[in-house]
């Protein structure tokens, strides 16, 4: 399976990823390519702006990528 089939499957299944998550689970460090092309593909994929803190307490942002439901 390669990352744009795994990240595609983790989108179906749980709604949404964020790029630690990439990572972490599928080694895919350039999830905002990868959403490119699932976009180009014709998947609804919303972004939502994040932010959150990092291990060492300092304000961080990150990007959220939700699928959204067909209709």
């Amino acid at each position: 399976m390669n990352q744009i089939t795994a990240v595609l499957n983790h989108l179906q299944e749980h709604g949404n990823i964020t790029s630690l998550e990439a990572i972490d689970f599928y080694g895919a460090t350039r999830l905002a390519d990868i959403i490119f092309k699932l976009r180009k593909r014709g998947y609804d994929i919303e972004t939502i702006n994040c932010t959150g803190k990092t291990r060492f307490g300092t304000v961080c942002n990150y990007a959220k990528y939700v699928m959204k439901e067909e209709n």
